[in-house]
C-alpha cells in the first residue's frame, strides 16, 4: 500500500514494524482490497442480538424507520456488507495465509452471514439493498446493487490477478526465485521498468501489477478508507 505514494503520511508508525503498526487509512483500505470490509461490520451482530434477546428487536426496527441518523447509518453499513463476498476473502486467506489460521477465517465468515441476517431483521429488507414495497411485497432492486454486480464481474479477476503477484512479492522478498533471468521482451516494457526503484526488471513487473489491481479493486469498490 506504502507504493501507491497516495497519502500524508506513512502506512505504518514504525516502517520496520508489523501490521499492528499501520495507520487507520491504510488498515481499511486493505480489507477493502479483499473484499471483506472486517472493521466496518464485525461487532454488529453481537449487540444487535443482545437488544434482540432483551426484546427490543421492535425499537431497533422504529429506530429505523423514523429516525434519520439511525437510517442513514444502516443504509450505509447495508451498503458495505453488500459489497462485501466472502468468496473472494477466502481466496486471499487460502493462497495467502498459514494453514493454522484457516479456522479463524471460517468464524468471521460466519460472522459476516450473521451481521448480513441480524441487519436485515432490523430493516426489514427481504436482501440487501432491496426494498420492501407497502403491500409487502418485494421492492425494486435499489440501483446500487445492481452496479455492485456488474463490478463485480470485473472486480474478482483484479482479485485474482492480486493474490498471484501478491504470492510472487513474497517468493522475490523470501529470495524463492530467481529475478535475474526476466528480461522483458518489449523495448517499451523494459525502458518502464527500468525506472523502478529496484533495478529489477521482474520485482518491477511484480510491484507494477500489484499496484494497477489495487488502483482497479479501489475504482470498483467506489469507497476505499
Amino acid at each position: 500500500l506504502g507504493a501507491l505514494n497516495i497519502g500524508s503520511r506513512p502506512a505504518k508508525r514504525k516502517s520496520n514494524a508489523g501490521v499492528t503498526a499501520l495507520r487507520a487509512i491504510p488498515w481499511i483500505f486493505a480489507w477493502t482490497q479483499s473484499r471483506f470490509h472486517l472493521p466496518v461490520w464485525l461487532g454488529i451482530a453481537e449487540g444487535f442480538q443482545r437488544v434482540k434477546e432483551q426484546g427490543k428487536l421492535e425499537t431497533l426496527r422504529e429506530m429505523y424507520r423514523t429516525w434519520p441518523f439511525f437510517r442513514v447509518t444502516m443504509d450505509l453499513i447495508e451498503m458495505v456488507l453488500a459489497k462485501a463476498d466472502p468468496t473472494v476473502a477466502r481466496l486471499y486467506e487460502k493462497e495467502l495465509v498459514e494453514d493454522q489460521y484457516h479456522a479463524f477465517g471460517e468464524q468471521l465468515r460466519k460472522a459476516l452471514r450473521s451481521t448480513i441476517d441480524i441487519v436485515l431483521e432490523v430493516t426489514e429488507h427481504p436482501d440487501l439493498l432491496t426494498s420492501q414495497t407497502t403491500n409487502g411485497g418485494q421492492g425494486s432492486i435499489n440501483t446500487l446493487k445492481d452496479k455492485l454486480a456488474m463490478r463485480s464481474i470485473y472486480l474478482t479477476p483484479l482479485n485474482i490477478i492480486q493474490v498471484e503477484n501478491l504470492k510472487r512479492l513474497r517468493d522475490i522478498e523470501d529470495g524463492k526465485v530467481d529475478t535475474k533471468g526476466y528480461v522483458p521482451v518489449m523495448p517499451w516494457a523494459k525502458q518502464m521498468l527500468s525506472l523502478h526503484v529496484s533495478k529489477d526488471y521482474y520485482h518491477a513487473a511484480v510491484s507494477d501489477t500489484l499496484i494497477i489491481t489495487m488502483k482497479g479493486i479501489a475504482a470498483g469498490m467506489q469507497n476505499t478508507g
